[in-house]
């Protein structure tokens, strides 16, 4: 046999090209350094902090605003009441016994008879009464004794001296509880806080 009719074949595995023997590689995620646990509490404690601060600015504000409307709601109150009293005065003033009160004190009287006059001519036309004076007590209704102004303004002193009488009531309360608590204390450390024990006499005394 010839040395060509002898060899084998070539297989697939020897027509393959040789490689390199090479582990697979692959992308390594990058490390994230970790945040120290101090900066982690510090951050907390200021958020903490922040917050604090804030309730506390926001009550002083509810607090400002509060005593604001306190204080529009009381001059609100005055100014009504100021109002309902000029209301009282300009109703005291137009009734009609006032107003012939105040014409009677400048001497004017009702008239009887009405004369006309023609703006033509200028005559009279129809005869008129001289006015007499009338009596001052023929006014049905006495006018108002106290106008609005002056009833607002009783009405707030007796406020102000029932305030006082109750402060003053008060402080003679405290004044009373603060005296009977001193006496009680004064009992009390006396000999002690304990009743003295009776004296014993010796035998043959």
């Amino acid at each position: 046999m010839s040395s060509a009719a002898t060899s084998a074949p070539p297989t697939a595995a020897s027509r393959r090209p040789a490689r390199d023997a090479r582990r697979p590689l692959s992308v390594v995620p990058r490390r994230v350094p970790r945040r120290s646990r101090v900066s982690t509490v510090v951050m907390c404690a200021l958020a903490l902090a922040a917050a604090l601060v804030g309730i506390l600015l926001l009550n002083i504000q509810i607090t400002q605003g509060q005593y604001q409307l306190t204080d529009l709601t009381g001059q609100e109150r005055a100014l009504s009441q100021e109002n309902e009293a000029l209301t009282q005065d300009i109703e005291a003033n137009s009734a009609p016994q006032n107003l012939a009160a105040r014409a009677n004190d400048l001497g004017m009287v009702p008239a009887k008879d009405v004369g006309s006059i023609d703006l033509r001519t200028g005559a009279v036309t129809a005869p008129s009464s001289a006015a007499e004076k009338s009596d001052p007590q023929n006014i049905l209704v006495p006018p108002a004794e106290m106008k609005g102004s002056d009833a607002a303004e009783a009405n707030r002193r007796a406020a102000e001296e029932r305030a006082e009488k109750r402060a003053k009531e008060e402080a003679d309360r405290k004044t009373a509880q603060r005296e009977a608590a001193q006496k009680a204390e004064e009992s009390r450390d006396l000999n002690g806080g304990s009743i003295p024990a009776p004296s014993q006499r010796a035998p043959g005394h």
